[in-house]
């Protein structure tokens, strides 16, 4: 499909960006306003003209590759504009940066990319000692619900890093989401119900109540 079908595909369900809205854990925005999108009440804010999207997208190309290099027992599959499904509930879908195959087992991945501008030390903290922020890890769980032959998974991030005397620090890190889906069961668990009410909601046009992020 082409990017207009795909954002309007995008539109009748729930993709990985708005896996950490639905939980009231995304620093962009609630789970009434990703609500209120979804049912039309409230046009999405098109950020396809910003800075860091379009250097996002010119970047992931490039990270995709380096990561083929780098690991060469996956092979590496990407389609432009893809969305996955999940086949008993349609509306839980992802559209992969990559799609992996362990060439030796034949076992199914994902790779997700992350080009992140870290503004200050505020948000650096959430990369500290080998963790992501909450949002992205919650994103790659979508990956494991939407296929659930998904059985590990990897985040690249390219982290572009502003200190306060000017200098700039680039470091890319790879991060193993989970070696096998057993590893994030509990957390899957967690997540499909929510989302699955979520999207009732949605579907009959009832408001969820607000659910405040966690100071």
């Amino acid at each position: 499909m082409n990017r207009e079908e795909w954002l309007k595909e995008r539109k009748k369900g729930i993709g990985g960006s708005d896996v950490a809205c639905i939980l009231g854990m995304s620093p962009y925005k609630s789970n009434v306003e990703l609500w209120e999108e979804k049912v039309g009440i409230r046009e999405t804010e098109d950020i396809s003209n910003k800075d860091y999207v379009k250097n996002g997208i010119e970047s992931e190309n490039l990270l995709r590759m380096l990561f083929a290099i780098d690991y060469q027992e996956y092979e590496i599959l990407h389609e432009e504009n893809e969305i996955i499904h999940n086949k008993e509930y349609p509306f839980i879908q992802v559209s992969p940066d990559s799609r992996l195959i362990e060439r030796k087992t034949g076992r199914k991945g994902f790779l997700e990319i992350k080009r992140c501008e870290i503004m200050n030390h505020r948000q650096y903290e959430k990369w500290r000692d080998g963790s992501i922020p909450q949002n992205y890890y919650l994103q790659t769980l979508q990956y494991f619900l939407a296929d659930e032959d998904m059985d590990f998974g990897y985040l690249r991030a390219y982290l572009i890093r502003h200190l306060a005397d000017g200098k700039v620090v680039r470091e890319i890190r790879d991060y193993v989401i989970a070696n096998s889906r057993n590893e994030v069961q509990n957390d899957l668990d967690y997540l499909k119900p929510k989302e699955i009410e979520f999207w009732s909601y949605v579907e009959n046009k009832i408001k969820p109540a607000l659910i405040l992020p966690e100071i």
